[in-house]
């Protein structure tokens, strides 16, 4: 039987070792160690914000996000109908409801002209997912008149206008789970320029317990923290930030070499930004990328459909006040392959020919019917 190919794994070295090994020696592994201080600090670096709070994961940092901007009953949240459903979820927790928008066939991200005509006297946020690695067109969401909430939990490295992803909206999310370029584990953080927003953050992630005064809690808060040993790993990862999104680039690039000739196609991207690689899509139509994961797979490839369009969950279906044509189309139309910053070329060429084995089977397949 052939060895599994994951569909990611991340891409750890010495330095994260060392880190680690140095955090257990010194015995502080809890939410307050130093170097989650030196990991928020490289992250704001990166980011070119003014303040980042680590938190224990991305979806973490929406709840956070939403309670610090005083989200709750009775406001609404526009979200994207595709997405993973962290962000509805988030908003669901919070007490607020969701509001499912199409994104744009330009780029897959929140369609701006359908958010628009979403936002009533209840909007509170809308919430841009920077999709699969490519920024939302922010200068347009600006226009909404609600705070803007980028979730960049996909796009490390991604630039826009000479701006890194997350350093656009009123304040931004990153993810920094093991399929992620920067990897903590499981592992968040919530990055702005707003100093009183980012403290309101960080009370909220603490238990809601002042820094001033130990065991004095303003407001009830919870326990958002991202360990000492977790943020250790996370600062090797984000001093080799531009290492690690270069890596996965240049998987993606050659990919989409070696796809070209079987005619399967790649995700849009609008015209100014640069997106980053999160995991390599695959575009084609809905028989076709079933049959094509369900081969590689078969061929111990973990190959995977993107997410259902939030529209077809019976859990989040009923925010949907229009249909979403292209976020369900996306949906049932792209596949993922075998995606992380250190892959090597003989796994990408097994991923490929398994690739061009099954295509070429679809196609003798509809000539014999």
């Amino acid at each position: 039987m052939s060895v599994w190919m994951p569909l990611s794994r991340p891409t750890l070295g010495p330095q994260e070792e060392r880190n680690v090994a140095d955090a257990l020696s010194s015995g502080w592994i809890s939410g307050t160690g130093p170097y989650v201080e030196r990991f928020e600090a490289a992250v704001s670096a990166h980011v070119g914000r003014g303040h980042t709070v680590a938190v224990s994961s991305g979806t973490t940092a929406l709840e956070l996000v939403l309670a610090a901007l005083g989200v709750g009953p009775g406001d609404e949240v526009i979200v994207p109908a595709l997405t993973f459903a962290a962000p509805a979820a988030a908003v669901c927790t919070v007490g607020a409801t969701p509001v499912l928008c199409d994104v744009s066939s330009t780029d897959w991200t929140l369609d701006p002209a359908a958010a628009a005509a979403l936002v009533t006297a209840r909007t509170s946020a809308v919430i841009a997912v920077d999709l699969l690695g490519h920024p939302a067109d922010y200068s347009r969401l600006a226009s909404l008149g609600v705070p803007v909430i980028e979730d960049a939990a996909q796009a490390h490295g991604a630039v826009l206008a000479g701006r890194p992803a997350g350093s656009f909206g009123d304040i931004s999310i990153f993810s920094f789970h093991a399929n992620k370029a920067v990897t903590t584990g499981e592992g968040g953080g919530v990055c702005t320029d707003d100093t009183e927003l980012a403290d309101r953050v960080r009370l909220l992630g603490n238990h809601g317990m002042t820094a001033e005064r130990p065991y004095w809690h303003e407001v009830a808060g919870r326990n958002a923290r991202m360990t000492n040993l977790t943020a250790a790993l996370g600062l090797a990862q984000a001093e080799r930030w531009g290492e690690l999104v270069a890596g996965r680039m240049r998987a993606d690039a050659r990919y989409g070499i070696g796809l070209a000739p079987l005619g399967l196609g790649t995700r849009p991207v609008r015209v100014g930004a640069s997106p980053s690689c999160w995991l390599h899509t695959v575009v084609t139509d809905p028989g076709t990328r079933d049959l094509l994961v369900s081969a590689l797979r078969r061929a111990s490839i973990d190959a995977r459909a993107v997410w259902p369009a939030l529209t077809e969950l019976p859990r989040y279906r009923g925010f949907a006040p229009h249909t979403c044509p292209v976020a369900e189309q996306v949906s049932r139309s792209c596949a993922w392959l075998p995606t992380w910053s250190d892959i090597t070329d003989e796994e990408i060429a097994t991923v490929l020919a398994e690739v061009a084995t099954g295509v070429e089977e679809l196609r003798l397949s509809a000539r014999d019917l």
